[in-house]
């Protein structure tokens, strides 16, 4: 077949879920909070008073263009732009006098919630307790481990914060400062993805040996055996097989049984015509 372009139709930003009914299901280790207070009944006026602004920082010295380094398939800062998804956002640049920085900003809502691209472990769960716990004291500025939290008008009319006092710490605030960190912080995520599809019904063989994007939808029912790579914004639907040795990016897969093959930018919709060891790019088979 002559090679062209397949319209994939796959959605910019694929990824949906937020590890919410995962994390439900384990123990909070971390939090400096009340169990009165972490868990609020109602999260939903958060999308509509906070401002969820994302600083970003720069650490090319533990690996090079460290903004753009990819984790599981996204940049650590889109990691952290998840936890704030529901929210109005803005993203800015690191700077000496981040409170001056802010001030310049165009803000519309009454409660501004400041986190850092290098905490890439941040998620909705966490962001939503903190802010209750915000609300629910009614603070005016609460410092976290990495960031903070202040309502608008405060922050417009005072240039002094306490910083440090009444320290809110949570595990998933965890800075990745240099490359143990990294390194930790990619397996954890890398865990969630793999627990999120196996819940969802998807049978994974071999986990230590199959590497999941965090764009990746796999439908309930597919099989994954050992020494498999599935990247980018790929679809794998049910009823599929995937055989030991493939790698399958940005393309999706509807049917059959596929064994050690290169599968990139590619629509397979009859995998039995697939030979084990085939490379397939920019085809609809």
């Amino acid at each position: 077949m002559e090679k062209e372009d397949v319209e994939l139709l796959i959605a910019e930003n694929q990824l949906k879920f937020d590890f919410e009914e995962i994390e439900n299901n384990i123990e909070e280790e971390s939090s400096s909070l009340p169990q009165t207070f972490i868990k609020a009944k109602n999260y939903e006026w958060i999308k509509e008073e906070v401002l969820f602004i994302v600083v970003k920082v720069n650490r090319d010295e533990i690996v090079k263009d460290f903004s753009n380094l990819n984790l599981c398939g996204k940049k650590m800062i889109d990691w952290v732009l998840m936890a704030g998804s529901d929210c109005e956002q803005k993203v800015i640049i690191d700077s000496e006098d981040i409170f001056s920085s802010i001030r310049s900003l165009s803000i519309n809502k009454p409660i501004i919630a400041v986190f850092y691209s290098d905490t890439p472990l941040l998620d909705k769960i966490t962001f939503n307790k903190i802010c209750d716990y915000f609300s629910s004291r009614n603070m005016n500025f609460l410092q976290l481990s990495r960031g903070f939290i202040v309502k608008t008008d405060f922050l417009k009319n005072n240039y002094y914060f306490a910083q440090g006092v009444n320290l809110y710490e949570d595990k998933n605030l965890l800075v990745v400062d240099n490359a143990k960190e990294l390194n930790y912080v990619s397996n954890i995520l890398y865990n969630k993805i793999l627990n999120y599809h196996i819940k969802n019904g998807v049978i994974i063989f071999g986990q230590n040996n199959i590497y999941i994007d965090a764009d990746v939808e796999i439908e309930s029912g597919v099989i994954i055996y050992p020494n498999n790579i599935l990247k980018g914004q790929s679809i794998i639907e049910k009823g599929v097989i995937l055989e030991s040795g493939n790698v399958i990016k940005d393309s999706i897969v509807s049917s059959g049984i596929i064994k050690s093959s290169y599968i990139e930018n590619s629509k397979i919709t009859n995998a039995s015509i697939i030979q084990p060891f085939s490379k397939i790019i920019n085809e609809e088979l």
